[in-house]
């Protein structure tokens, strides 16, 4: 077997392998796009319910203290 034709069957391995990973980072970064996203709304819908307890709590505060001055 020639040098060459050795050359030119690992070169041709190298580029399939180069195409394949190329294709499995396009993948990976397309994934990682959507984790962005779904990271985002998660933490925005936390932050609103964070918001709402802390409203639901201060009814729930507001009106034992009205109740306990009632029944002073």
């Amino acid at each position: 077997m020639s040098t060459n034709s050795t050359d030119n069957r690992a070169t041709k391995q190298l580029k399939k392998q180069v195409s394949e990973q190329a294709q499995e980072i396009g993948k990976l970064r397309g994934r990682i796009s959507n984790l962005q996203d779904e990271l985002a709304i998660v933490t925005s819908e936390m932050n609103n319910f964070k918001t709402r307890v802390a409203a639901d709590m201060k009814k729930v505060v507001t009106s034992l203290n009205e109740v306990g001055q009632k029944n002073r």
